[in-house]
């Protein structure tokens, strides 16, 4: 299954854009079917919200307020084959169990990613001042969860969004609101500052929350080492340069990784690279290719594969602490054959390959292993049709394919023998599908 995973889905992309039709569809506009969150631009569905307010009086063209409140309901099914992920509702390879080997079928619908969206912009003499909150149910018992809270004036962008490492005006149109597993989507309160000119650039420089995820639980584990309080924020800067193309935008973060080995305070530094963009393949019209690339060292808690997983950093065989590389990626296409049907394709990868580890325990087998690194490599796909039959209304469904690999090399004590090397891999299938409705 790893050829299929790694061969087919590209291949599938290149058919479609190969394809003379791929360069004369394009995307129309709004999709209540798209999970990507607003930005400091005014983006409306199609005709006037039901809940909107905008001032009789205008400033510097526009009304000198103008608020709203846009519901996005998501009728949101599983269905999942193989692979382990039934007690996941997003598709996370990461997550996937290599050890593990229940393949049940499960069914499986929820409302938790529905969402629930405000936005405000206020003009001054300065120029407009706009602040935006966003939250769905996924906060545990369907509570509700705040994603996002922001302000932005003039050249300064603070709050809690998705983070300016990554690239927040892309986003494949996907059933999986929780995107990509293998991009850049961490969601911190961070202070940007940005600066744009004549010409189409922006430089994006700024500071994002520091969060070292150190004490690994998940795939090995390291008693000596804890996190310590974060004395450093991450220190992020980005440039992007727009036209009538898209865009394109590369990024480059530094992060100062605090720990507690034993007793004893160390920090380690983090740092890595994006390039990511909005292609359109059509002078005239959109159908757009969107794609994310990262690299670097002790930056996993950013990735979507990673985060929660503790892979920032950890001790080596010589009892000191080195950030852990990781690098991946994930490209889409979006293709309409009409005004109301059309399809998406995203494949993407990402690699973990952490140095020697003192000590820690395998999951699932429990078997002890001494002076041994871990390298992970995830592989996934999906292909997705959407109907559109009336402006703010999507009904779509989509077919899930991901595997995971570990590997592991050093000293492995199974309990009958001590190996060098171990592997295991794991592929999982899953059918989504659903709704979505925007009022």
């Amino acid at each position: 299954m790893s050829r299929t995973v790694r061969i087919t889905c590209p291949l599938l992309l290149l058919l479609l854009l190969a394809s003379p039709a791929a360069w004369a569809q394009h995307g129309y506009g709004w999709e209540a079917g798209s999970g990507k969150t607003f930005g400091v631009e005014l983006e409306l569905p199609p005709g006037p919200p039901i809940f909107r307010m905008t001032a009789p009086d205008s400033l510097n063209g526009r009304p000198e307020y103008d608020y709203f409140m846009l519901v996005k309901a998501k009728f949101n099914g599983v269905y999942d084959i193989e692979g382990g992920l039934q007690d996941q509702e997003t598709f996370n390879v990461g997550r996937i169990d290599v050890w593990g080997d229940d393949d049940s079928k499960r069914y499986w619908t929820d409302m938790h990613e529905s969402q629930v969206r405000f936005r405000g912009q206020r003009e001054t003499e300065n120029g407009p001042l706009v602040a935006y909150m966003e939250g769905d149910f996924w906060g545990g018992s369907k509570h509700y969860r705040l994603r996002h809270l922001w302000v932005d004036y003039r050249f300064v962008h603070f709050g809690q969004d998705w983070t300016f490492f990554g690239d927040k005006d892309i986003w494949p149109n996907v059933m999986d609101w929780d995107g990509p597993p293998s991009g850049i989507w961490r969601r911190e309160p961070e202070l940007k500052f940005y600066f744009t000119n004549d010409s189409r650039w922006q430089f994006d420089v700024g500071l994002g929350q520091p969060g070292a995820e150190v004490t690994f639980n998940a795939d090995f584990a390291d008693s000596n080492v804890t996190a310590a309080n974060q004395s450093v924020p991450d220190v992020i800067g980005a440039i992007k340069k727009s036209g009538d193309f898209g865009h394109i935008r590369i990024t480059g973060i530094y992060r100062n990784l605090d720990y507690v080995s034993g007793t004893t305070e160390q920090s380690e530094p983090g740092y890595g690279a994006t390039i990511s963009g909005f292609i359109k393949t059509n002078s005239v019209k959109t159908n757009p290719i969107q794609f994310q690339f990262y690299a670097g060292k002790g930056i996993a808690t950013y990735v979507v594969s990673f985060s929660g997983l503790n892979y920032d950093a950890a001790e080596n065989g010589q009892g000191t602490i080195e950030a852990i590389p990781t690098y991946g990626g994930w490209a889409s296409y979006e293709h309409f054959f009409t005004q109301k049907w059309h399809a998406n394709l995203v494949t993407g990868f990402s690699n973990f390959s952490s140095h020697e580890i003192r000590e820690f325990t395998v999951p699932g087998p429990e078997y002890a292993a001494t002076n041994t690194s871990i390298d992970l490599d995830h592989y996934y796909s999906l292909l997705n049709v959407m109907w559109t039959p009336e402006p703010g209304l999507t009904f779509g469904i989509e077919y899930n394919l991901g595997e995971k690999t570990s590997k592991y090399a050093g000293a492995i004590d199974t309990g009958s023998e001590v190996v060098s090397s171990l592997e295991k891999s794991r592929t999982a299938q899953r059918i989504s599908f659903g709704f979505f409705f925007d009022f």
